[in-house]
């Protein structure tokens, strides 16, 4: 996630200083996918702006809100750190990665939740999906954030400069491909209504806030430690990593060294679903992906999404997302952005994994 600032229109003047800091990083409690980018200190600033401007764009810009796309390959060299949120903004992933809040520990961003960032936020990430971090994200004046929030959190305006208390919340099914026919509509549509643009985004902050407000995440549960926050942390991981595999409970609980039972248990507690869901709505949103930008048959994607059928599959899919795979494909063109935004391998790039 990379949104811009609103006061810094020229591309040249939005972005923040440096690429990866490794030091910055240290701190991050996966150890499993931490990466650590070498040789590029002393880059110039026009480097690290083009760096920037590679992987971060504004589809759309209203004065009110801000619609944009984020595409970073984990070789990358701003895929670590992409400097500080500049803009109020909450976050769709559509690929798994690890997300580090200053000060908090590393959470799961998957397709399964929403993420929300601060202005100045400072941030870092590590990679899961091998396709790296691709999402889009939603910037907001901060007045709506204010007012939005007004009606779930009393002490707002006592939080000028942190009006979002919670990192993330659940996504869910419905908000989600909202958001995705949003995006299709400003990145395709030659001429677009500004006016029912920032109504839609407007009621999209609405549905995320009131999730995320009321979801188990956005509840520290002190009575839960350490060692189990970070067992659940791992699940995510493994869950995120293998959406389309038929995980066994025997082999996650081998995974993570807790029993079957254990697992069951710890994850709907922290969560507050159980795993067959998680994985479920990661599946169907992975597929609904396909479905709008793929040109596969719908009885492939259904296939290979590790359904048995073609009705099978839409009849999960309608359940999910109130609509059938062909009514959302006939709604949503294809070509979403332009062929050369994204996502090369950069060249010259060398990383080293830690282990």
């Amino acid at each position: 996630m990379g949104p811009r600032g609103f006061n810094d229109p020229e591309a040249e003047n939005c972005f923040g200083d440096g690429l990866g800091n490794e030091a910055q990083y240290r701190s991050s409690t996966s150890r499993r996918f931490r990466f650590a980018l070498t040789g590029f200190h002393g880059r110039s600033r026009r480097v690290m702006v083009r760096a920037r401007e590679e992987i971060d764009r504004v589809v759309f810009e209203s004065g009110l809100v801000r619609i944009g796309a984020f595409r970073c390959h984990p070789e990358h060299p701003s895929f670590q750190d992409s400097g500080p949120a500049e803009n109020y903004c909450f976050v769709f992933p559509r690929t798994a990665v690890e997300i580090q809040h200053e000060h908090e520990p590393a959470f799961v961003a998957n397709s399964n939740v929403v993420t929300f960032y601060n202005v100045g936020q400072v941030y870092w990430r590590n990679p899961i999906s091998p396709e790296g971090d691709r999402c889009d994200w939603f910037g907001l004046e901060p007045g709506l954030v204010r007012d939005a929030l007004r009606g779930f959190d009393s002490g707002v305006d006592d939080r000028p400069d942190r009006l979002f208390r919670f990192s993330r919340g659940w996504s869910d099914a419905r908000s989600y491909l909202l958001q995705r026919r949003l995006f299709i509509l400003v990145t395709t549509s030659k001429t677009v209504n500004p006016l029912a643009i920032d109504e839609t985004v407007i009621d999209l902050l609405d549905r995320v806030i009131r999730r995320s407000c009321t979801s188990r995440f956005s509840s520290s549960q002190p009575e839960i430690g350490r060692r189990q926050r970070h067992t659940v942390h791992e699940i995510e991981t493994l869950l995120s990593q293998r959406a389309e595999d038929r995980l066994t409970l025997s082999r996650i609980a081998r995974e993570v060294g807790f029993s079957e039972y254990h697992v069951c248990r710890l994850f709907r507690r922290v969560t507050g679903i159980k795993l067959h869901q998680y994985q479920l709505r990661l599946r169907m949103r992975e597929a609904l992906t396909d479905v709008v930008e793929s040109g596969r048959s719908l009885t492939e994607i259904a296939l290979n999404a590790g359904f048995s059928s073609h009705s099978h599959f839409t009849d999960v899919f309608r359940h999910e997302f109130n609509a059938t795979p062909s009514s959302v494909r006939a709604d949503c063109p294809r070509d979403t952005l332009p062929s050369n935004f994204l996502i090369a391998r950069p060249t010259g790039v060398r990383i080293r994994v830690l282990r």
